[in-house]
This record gives structure tokens, C-alpha cells and sequence, in this order.
């Protein structure tokens, strides 16, 4: 690890993660060999021993103990401002480096310049792969798909699960439209002109306005299936409706930024009936666990249906 000219600033954001993210450190550190690079933690005023625990086992990183949640966006936001390197690789703190994989991220990009975004593959915990690191841009299609379960029920086709690229085997070289945020490198010309993350995106989707913002100006996101990584996912929320109306707000804000005008409301109802559906179908299920969660998520449709703004 160097400190003195890094090449790569690698930005972690944490909240309550402290078991995930010295797991995450720890393997950065076990696993990058090759790339001259800082580690630049955010801690957005979490209440377990985050704080402590890397004061005393990684003196090394550059901490930075926010006083207050301003949320993923506004956590890289913080880590970004005292980044030096001419890279910047933002890493979930539920992740773990395998076989190199930031090393090869970074060869890759080198590789690949004009591309601007990179991002890897995602495993589970068992190694079985995760398809939730790319994402094509949100269309009224791909939200009718979903809706109605078809995305699901052929996850492996370019057709009906289009929005997660179905048929890719992630085992070749992929353009996309989005790449996930766990394990997301660009570079600090690109991050500069784009002005980082928008931090009216609270949490998820963050990633995804970069993108397409990205896209805009020429850029073309591209994931790599030689660098993988496990990502747990979700580790900083313990009930699923908190997730889902976070989530469902992002892509709101998505649709009202990024979508053409006479197709947003259409986009909106579609979202509006994947909940329901989902309320629906627990409510039918006797002693579901989650039909709770998903009343609950159904009720603050009001909230989540405006977005971010």
C-alpha cells in the first residue's frame, strides 16, 4: 500500500458495518499487490465500534468520522475531496477482493481508456454468481417485464430480462449501461467533469445517474469478467420495506431524470403495480414474513413515487 503518490484512492463508505468492512480492508490489503493506492473510509455516524475498531487495527487508512448520515452519495462526496489518486474505486464495505481483482480492475481500465467506467463481477457468499453488478438504463419495457414476473420467470433472456442483461454468461466483455456502485472505478478527469455522485440521490441509483450522465458525454461503462468479488448486499439495512422504499425512490428519481418526459408516468405506474402485485401475493400467503414489509412499502407510496426532489 503507498501513500505518498497513489495511483488508485479506494473510498468506502460505512455505516453500522464494522464486522464487514475490516473483512473488506483486510482483503483489499491481502489482495492488491501491483497498484500504488490510498484507502479513504467515510464513516457516516454509525453507532456500532466502525470508528474504533479501524483507528486501531488500520491506522493506515485515511479515516474520516462524519458527524452525520448525509448517505452513500454524500459519504463518497467526503472521501472523494481528499482522493489523490487518478483513479477512484468505490467499495462496498460488504465486499470482499478476490484473486486480485482491484489489481486486474485497474489493468483492465488501462487497458480501455477512453471508457471512463469499469466495474467487475459480483459472487455470493458461496462464490455462485450474483447478476446484480450491471444494469441496462430504465425503459417502460423492461419495468412491464418486471411487473408482471416475466423477467423473473425467464431471468436468462435477452428478451424478458433485459434490464439485467439475461443472457450474458459474465463470462466475456460486456458494455453496459449502468455498473454497480460496490465495485465501481472511473477516473478523477471523468469524476471532476461530471462533479462526482449527485447527492440528491440519498442511497442506490447514485451510480446509475453517473452513468448515464456519463453516457451523455461519449463514455461507455465496461465490466470485466476477470475481476470478481463477493458482495453480501444490504448489509446496512436489517428490515427489507427501509431497502425497498429507499430503492424504489432512486429509481423514481431515475425516471424523472433520465426518461423521456411523455413516458414518465407510465414508468411510474409500472413501479406503482410491481408493488402492488407484491402486497397482493403476501397478503394471499398465509403467515408470509413479508407481507408486513410490503404493506408498508405499499403505504408510503406517495413518498417514494415523487423520488429524491
Amino acid at each position: 500500500m503507498s501513500v505518498n503518490s497513489p495511483d488508485l484512492s479506494i473510498i468506502l463508505v460505512s455505516y453500522n458495518t464494522a464486522a464487514y468492512i475490516r473483512r473488506a480492508i483486510e482483503s483489499v490489503l491481502q489482495e492488491t499487490r501491483l497498484t500504488r493506492y490510498e484507502i479513504i473510509v467515510v464513516d457516516n455516524a454509525s453507532s456500532d465500534d466502525s470508528v474504533a475498531m479501524i483507528r486501531t487495527h488500520f491506522p493506515q487508512v485515511h479515516l474520516i468520522a462524519a458527524p452525520d448520515n448525509s448517505g452513500f452519495a454524500g459519504g463518497v462526496q467526503q472521501g472523494a475531496a481528499v482522493a489523490r489518486g487518478k483513479y477512484l474505486l468505490l467499495l462496498n464495505p460488504d465486499t470482499v477482493i478476490l484473486n486480485a481483482a482491484i489489481d486486474r480492475l485497474l489493468h483492465f481500465a488501462q487497458l480501455h481508456p477512453d471508457n471512463g467506467i469499469w466495474g467487475g463481477v459480483t459472487l455470493n457468499n458461496d462464490l455462485t454468481l450474483n447478476s446484480q453488478h450491471a444494469w441496462a438504463k430504465p425503459s417502460f419495457l423492461d419495468l412491464l417485464f418486471s411487473t408482471l414476473g416475466l423477467s423473473k420467470l425467464f431471468k436468462s433472456s435477452c428478451w424478458f430480462n433485459h434490464a439485467n442483461y439475461g443472457c450474458w454468461q459474465r463470462d466475456t466483455t460486456k458494455a453496459v449501461d449502468i455498473t454497480s456502485g460496490c465495485f465501481f472505478l472511473t477516473t478523477r478527469k471523468l469524476w471532476d467533469q461530471l462533479g462526482g455522485l449527485d447527492t440528491g440521490f440519498f442511497m442506490y441509483a447514485e451510480e446509475a445517474d453517473y452513468c448515464l450522465r456519463a453516457q451523455a458525454l461519449g463514455y461507455q461503462p465496461l465490466v470485466t469478467p476477470d475481476a470478481r468479488i463477493i458482495h453480501h448486499g444490504g448489509v446496512s439495512h436489517n428490515r427489507l420495506a427501509a431497502k425497498m422504499v429507499k430503492l424504489l425512490t432512486g429509481k423514481v428519481e431515475l425516471i424523472n431524470r433520465h426518461i423521456a418526459p411523455w413516458q414518465r408516468g407510465a414508468c411510474k405506474a409500472l413501479l406503482y403495480g410491481y408493488v402492488l402485485n407484491k402486497y397482493l401475493m403476501h397478503s394471499l400467503i398465509p403467515n408470509s414474513p413479508q407481507r408486513s414489509e410490503w404493506r408498508e412499502v405499499f403505504q408510503q407510496r406517495t413518498r417514494w413515487l415523487q423520488g429524491y426532489h
